[in-house]
């Protein structure tokens, strides 16, 4: 990252979105780091309304009117004027059915952002006779999840306001994000910075990426193309994975974890590997500042041939403390002091918790209605952020429990192949709670008849027992 300050009205980028922008400059028509959510509004509504509250948000928050471009300093971000990128497009589409209407959102979420020039922010109202749909979708170099729920509230907020005659009340955040950057270049350049380095030296020496076997062979070129599977786990799992969290004095996260490394034992095998847990580097003064916020940090397993499966969660809570305390040192220049051995991790996992989202998100993060400004107001789920890595996992932690977003390539793997996998990850939750001392390899993933299908099949070792 540079140190450089051109003077010129430009600013630095975090390291984090240096590497984005790396990224996005090597596929620039790639929609693997594009971030979406859409509401659907009954009836639809008051477009001109809905344009000056979108116009209010990317005012408040200057990141969605940044444009990239490289300079003789380095990849630099520049603001620009309000009104100038970053408005509301209306599509009146009122024969469309649902489908139609899904194809619709499909292709706004994977249509290509020019950084250069129009900026990371789009929000679009695909309109139909009796009803619409708003949608938002952003390039990841400038929000994160919780950035997401922020434009969400504002954006309803001012919509409310508006709708009643009053001019929207959304003051600008406390602070920003370059007051990040700065933190960032601050560590870099202490003895605090050169001790996490060390750390993470020593976290990659001797592992390697966790790594499923494929249904088809790994291209040269990676296709960064997925799909999702969604789930909503029964609550009675949910509530027991609460438990058995609160029993063993570790987080949730921490379960889901363990459960999934030792998935991946049984599937692959490997005893010690890497996974990726993107972790909030986001301090409590930039809670109203939407950003870049986000660093992946890597958790490692080590298992021992009888391992239960409860040792597997106690490990890995202790790892995610030893990460977490150390998350601010950014992740590139981890994956750049490794050399070039190969991608430091394949599979990744993350929790939100709509704790803590405010303004009423919380409860429209767990799909309950709302009414703003004469509205009726519902979340959708979109998918996004496929085909970063082979396999994804998010778990969403709301007031009713947990729902999984199993995320994966395409050009590796079958649906089945997935489905089998999120089958036989949910039995592992559910062994964390009532059978967390039984060794791994007598964990029944499959039920008989299961297991007879896929040994005909030629299922993939270790994934029929």
């Amino acid at each position: 990252m540079t140190h450089t300050d051109p003077g010129d009205g430009t600013l630095p980028l975090s390291v984090g979105q240096e590497g984005l922008w790396l990224l996005h400059s090597l596929a620039p028509d790639s929609s693997t780091y594009h971030l979406a959510g859409g509401v659907r509004m009954e009836p639809a509504p008051d477009p001109e309304i809905l344009a000056r509250a979108v116009d209010a948000v990317t005012e408040r928050h200057p990141m969605l009117r940044s444009v990239y471009a490289d300079t003789e300093h380095g990849p630099r971000r520049r603001v620009l004027p309000p009104g100038e990128t970053g408005r509301l497009t209306v599509r009146e589409v009122r024969g469309a059915d649902d489908e139609e209407l899904r194809r619709m959102v499909d292709a706004e979420v994977a249509a290509p952002f020019h950084l250069t020039g129009e900026g990371p922010f789009r929000a679009v109202l695909l309109r139909r006779a009796q009803d619409a749909v708003a949608l938002v979708v952003t390039h990841h170099i400038a929000t994160d999840a919780l950035s997401q729920w922020l434009l969400w509230r504002d954006l309803l907020a001012a919509y409310a306001e508006l709708a009643e005659g009053r001019e929207p009340r959304l003051e600008p955040p406390a602070t920003d994000f370059d007051h990040f950057v700065a933190a960032e270049r601050t560590l870099l350049d202490s003895s605090r910075g050169a001790l996490q380095a060390d750390f993470w030296r020593a976290q990659c020496a001797g592992s390697q990426a966790a790594e499923l076997p494929t249904d088809r062979p790994r291209p040269d070129v990676p296709a960064s193309k997925g799909t999702s599977l969604v789930r909503r786990l029964p609550d009675a799992l949910s509530e027991g994975i609460r438990r058995a969290a609160a029993d063993r004095e570790v987080s949730q996260f921490a379960v889901a974890l363990g459960a999934l490394q030792g998935l991946v034992n049984r599937w692959t095998g490997m005893r010690d590997f890497l996974v990726a847990c993107p972790a909030s580097v986001r301090r409590s003064a930039a809670r109203e500042v939407v950003g870049y916020y986000v660093n992946p940090v890597l958790v490692r397993a080590e298992i021992s041939r009888d391992a239960t499966l409860g040792e597997v969660v106690d490990r890995a809570a202790e790892r995610i403390r030893q990460a977490t305390a150390r998350a601010s040192y950014p992740f590139p220049l981890v994956a750049q002091d490794a050399g070039d051995g190969g991608p430091l991790y394949r599979i990744a996992m993350t929790m939100v918790s709509t704790e803590r989202f405010d303004g009423g998100m919380e409860a429209a993060a767990a799909g309950v209605p709302m009414r703003v400004g004469g509205l009726t107001v519902t979340y959708l789920e979109i998918p996004h952020l496929e085909g970063q890595c082979d396999v994804s996992l998010e778990v969403t932690r709301d007031a009713r429990g947990l729902t999984i977003a199993l995320r994966y390539d395409t050009a590796l793997f079958e649906r089945a192949t997935m489905e089998r996998l999120f089958d036989q990850y949910v039995r592992f939750l559910t062994a964390a709670v009532d059978d967390a001392d039984r060794p791994l390899g007598r964990i029944r993933l499959t039920d008989g008849d299961d297991k007879r299908a896929l040994l005909a099949l030629g299922g993939h070792p270790g994934a029929a027992s």
